[in-house]
């Protein structure tokens, strides 16, 4: 009888400790697992700020081309502008939808990660689509508020110049987007070009994608 009274006390103890190990676990990971959505949540409205800003500078563009559509060089640069933003809403709109995916509380850790590294991975490579235009694209905002607000055409005023800074300007974007397939096919993980690269998926995102791994870490240990 002391045997099993002794076998059933340990077992009861070694249930209180699991008990509290599941408790000590969960308070662990509510705290992180909250930082990680709050995270997300704040990419998300940033998007959709941006997402209004472009909206906003898409009708713009689209108001200057049409209002100057008989003359080429101010329809193209209209155009141009107008098509950029079309692009750059349908960034804002799919980051915020990736991150409302990862967001979804009910999935796994390792999901989630699965998913994080891919908004991360499209918000680096759109950082730099929507980044290397503007070697150019600066030229043609330029002469659209030239034309609107000082009514001068850039173009007409020197032709040679104003095509040659836009070829130089595409030469540059060519260039660096040649240099960066470089850097991330050859440097090592942790060279500071690389790391470079990898933070233009945001600070936050890094962030969290560090979260969900120490909570992948500390569920692969307590199994």
């Amino acid at each position: 009888m002391e045997l099993d009274q002794l076998k059933a006390a340990w077992a009861d103890q070694a249930q209180r400790i699991d008990q509290l190990e599941a408790r000590a676990l969960q308070a662990w990971q509510q705290p992180r697992q909250h930082a990680v959505r709050q995270r997300l949540r704040w990419f998300s409205g940033l998007q959709l700020a941006w997402l209004l800003v472009w909206i906003v500078m898409t009708a713009l563009a689209a108001g200057f081309w049409v209002e100057h559509r008989q003359v080429p060089q101010l329809l193209l640069s209209g155009l141009a502008l107008h098509v950029y933003g079309i692009a750059a809403i349908w960034v804002s709109i799919t980051r915020a939808l990736f991150a409302v995916h990862v967001d979804r509380a009910e999935a796994p850790v390792l999901i989630q990660q699965q998913r994080l590294a891919r908004l991360r991975r499209f918000t680096a490579l759109t950082e730099l689509g929507l980044g290397l235009p503007w070697f150019w694209l600066w030229l043609l905002a330029l002469q659209c508020l030239c034309v609107q607000w000082l009514g001068l055409d850039l173009y007409a005023m020197a032709p040679a110049w104003f095509l040659g800074t836009l070829g130089f300007g595409v030469a540059v974007m060519l260039g660096s987007v040649v240099a960066a397939r470089w850097v991330m096919q050859r440097l090592p993980a942790n060279h500071r070009l690389q790391r470079l690269l990898d933070s233009l998926s945001g600070q936050s995102l890094a962030r969290a994608q560090q979260q969900l791994q120490e909570l992948q870490e500390l569920q692969q240990g307590v199994g």
